[in-house]
């Protein structure tokens, strides 16, 4: 029989929030938190292996595998593990690039699991457990599902018992667990992590460590499932038939592929052309193992595979057709050295400054460019964040002035196009010759880039005017220049909410503040999250508090230490708690007192950073705060001019401009907002600004024109 050899978290923080986390996600299940170090099948389990102390265990950050489309395998949802005790331990044949890790989750609800990994991802791990003295590992037998015997209902611990109580504020029954809803079951979670966030707060953090830089540690870094996504077969054939059509077929093809894999773009390419019109193709990775396994597959049909890092080789033969799903590495992954040094190249070759925060894939795509021969094709699979962000803008420049963009294509947030990745990619195709006057892009939205469910046709020179590109809206196609638009800007005055740098001190219930002895001054009213909002109108209560429950209250104060501990000890002493980890917070230690906050006054209107717009709703939503409370940075501020304030009367104002902005929320403001895999909507203050409104009377826009004919004549 095969068994197993897993670690049990048995320490008194991590076990029971871990072990909570798992009863609330997947009732049924009646696993303990276990990381599963070894498979053994034939080999003999040692004395030595079980019987090795294990000293900590490190929880670096959520994870996920078996999404599949076809529902017939489990969706699982995991905590990513690290330790060094347990890494000589580590064997399991069947599953050679698994990783530690703690599983939360493993069932079938697709949905569920990709909505409870992102609320996971809201919270920051990387934090150090450690273990009782003693761990060491125990031995499993694996027992098929077929067999296995019915098991008792759970005994809840005390300590689980109290967390649950104390997040949730109910009894834990079994009856309770089956009970809740797919969201509450959410709503829970999120709030286990922050209770565990804030009992950990004194245990060692750890800090992603960058890998030397190296070739074949580049290779270990991109060939982790945070950079490389395989192309599916399906997606890669889509790209080369589109990108093929754009060469005339007596025209000889010489492939290239910068970050090969396993020879998804080439294997398409051999079902779409003859190999007689293929004259070479040439493919590039920097990881060894798929260099093997492209080499096994296509060197036999006429691909050359080199192994080797593509961003520093140079003199390759040019190509007439490049197709690319290249790394997707976040800027703070890449060595700082190796980055300054892409950076330095790319800024060269393209004659503009490469932002600081570019991905791994700008380099690729900027890169490339010298690899093209006069005329060629290129089709890139990219994350079509790149539209919308600051260090897109040298991609957008290149796309709109370097080579001539024939169609770019955005896939529908709601179709997935990677197993491994939750990303919403974009196809940028484009022709290696300056674009002449009078050129037209191909701007297209759909599932694939055959099924289109959005489609325009515009001008090249519009295209540049735009400091932001969107797909999904008409603000593309809006003149910004019109006299006749009012835009958010030329209304109110656009602010972030304030970053406390450690809202789980700062931020706490009105209830729990005067529990501590924190005096009245030193708070402040605070806007609850949108999920706790009934309403889009914040009505107040006689003391300015919002008139929901629970009241949240942020601790802003500007009294020296000294006069606290003098005036109000207890509200010193809670003070006195905060550690260093909290004190040495950049936001934190650059204030002065420490615990005063950004002076915000309360916004009159505030609108949501973030949002799905779930069960057909917006995605992102205006609210009207009567209340005196300010708000933390899930919201943006929307302040009204002082020109609107003193030539309205501001209670007419304020109704006609939230009947203005919720018209502008329902039909529009979604199309200035990134959109990001899942459905999910972010907007920033940037772009909140650019929104033209809805429905601005006429009197409004007149006063607005009047306004800025005011303000130009009064310029210099």
């Amino acid at each position: 029989m095969a068994t197993v050899s897993v670690l049990y978290i048995t320490d008194e923080l991590a076990g029971p929030h871990l072990e909570l986390l798992r009863r609330v996600a997947e009732p049924e299940s009646r696993a303990k938190p276990h990381v599963t170090v070894r498979y053994f099948e034939k080999l003999t389990i040692t004395s030595e292996h079980l019987s090795r102390n294990i000293g900590h265990i490190d929880l670096i950050e959520p994870g996920s595998f078996g999404f599949p489309d076809d529902g017939s395998i489990n969706h699982t949802v995991y905590i990513r593990c690290r330790s060094e005790d347990l890494a000589p331990l580590e064997h399991k044949p069947h599953y050679p690039t698994s990783e530690f890790h703690v599983t939360l989750y493993d069932g079938k609800s697709k949905r569920f699991a990709e909505n409870l990994l992102t609320v996971l991802r809201e919270f920051e791990w990387h934090v150090r457990v450690p273990l009782p003295a003693d761990t060491t590992l125990t031995r499993l037998a694996i027992r098929s599902r077929g067999v296995r015997k019915k098991e008792a209902l759970p005994v809840f611990s005390s300590d689980i018992r109290r967390i649950f109580r104390e997040v949730a504020g109910e009894q834990l029954t079994w009856d309770l667990l089956k009970s809740l809803s797919d969201e509450r079951r959410l709503e829970i979670v999120g709030d286990i992590c922050a209770h565990f966030q804030a009992a950990t707060r004194d245990y060692q953090r750890i800090p992603r460590q960058l890998l030397p830089v190296s070739s074949r540690s580049l290779a270990k870094l991109v060939g982790s499932e945070t950079g490389v996504h395989l192309t599916p077969p399906e997606l890669a054939e889509d790209i080369a038939r589109y990108a093929v059509s754009l060469i005339p077929s007596t025209k000889h093809i010489d492939f290239g592929d910068p970050a090969v894999g396993t020879g998804a773009f080439y294997a398409a390419l051999l079902e779409i052309v003859s190999p007689e019109q293929i004259a070479s193709a040439i493919g590039v990775d920097i990881n060894r193992d798929q260099v093997d396994a492209a080499r096994w597959r296509w060197s036999h049909r006429g691909m050359s595979v080199q192994e080797g890092d593509y961003l520093h080789m140079d003199r390759l033969p040019l190509r007439t057709l490049i197709l690319a799903n290249p790394p997707y590495l976040r800027h703070q992954s890449i060595p700082r050295a190796y980055k300054s040094s892409l950076r330095e190249r790319a800024s060269i070759l393209m004659r503009r400054h490469v932002d600081a925060r570019s991905g791994l894939y700008v380099y690729f795509l900027l890169l490339s460019h010298s690899w093209m021969a006069r005329d060629a094709i290129a089709a890139w699979l990219i994350p079509s964040e790149f539209m919308q962000t600051d260090y897109g803008e040298t991609v957008r420049e290149y796309l709109a002035r370097e080579v001539t963009l024939v169609r770019l294509h955005q896939f529908s947030f709601d179709v997935p196009q990677f197993e491994n990745a939750k990303a919403l990619p974009a196809v940028a195709v484009f022709r290696n010759s300056p674009p002449v006057d009078g050129h037209v892009v191909a701007l297209t939205m759909g599932p694939d880039l055959r099924h289109i469910t959005l489609e325009r046709q515009l001008p090249i020179s519009e295209l540049r005017r735009l400091s932001r590109w969107t797909i999904n809206d008409r603000s593309m196609d809006q003149c910004q220049n019109d006299e006749s638009t009012v835009t958010i800007e030329d209304l109110f005055i656009v602010k972030r909410g304030i970053a406390t740098g450690a809202n789980d001190f700062f931020v706490m219930t009105r209830a729990k503040a005067k529990e501590i002895g924190i005096p009245t001054i030193a708070l402040r009213p605070l806007v609850p999250k949108v999920r706790r909002l009934t309403s889009n109108i914040i009505e107040s209560g006689l003391d300015g508090y919002p008139a929901i429950q629970p009241q949240l209250c942020v601790i802003d104060c500007d009294l020296a230490e000294s006069v606290i501990l003098r005036r109000y000890p207890t509200f010193h002493k809670y003070l006195q708690s905060a550690d260093e980890s909290i004190r040495s917070r950049n936001l934190v230690r650059a204030r002065r007192p420490w615990y005063r906050q950004e002076q915000r006054s309360a916004a009159p209107f505030l609108c949501t950073y973030m949002g799905r717009g779930r069960a057909g709703g917006t995605p992102l939503k205006f609210i009207w705060n009567k209340s005196n409370a300010i708000a933390t940075n899930t919201y943006l501020m929307l302040y009204p001019r002082p020109e609107v304030i003193s030539t309205i009367d501001a209670a007419e104002l304020n109704a006609e401009l939230f009947r203005v902005l919720q018209l502008t929320a329902d039909n529009s403001l979604g199309g200035y907002s990134r959109l990001h895999a899942g459905g999910l909507h972010k907007i920033e203050p940037g772009e909140l600004r650019r929104v033209v409104l809805n429905g601005v009377p006429a009197w409004l826009v007149k006063a607005v024109t009047q306004w800025r004919l005011e303000r130009n004549h009064s310029r210099p």
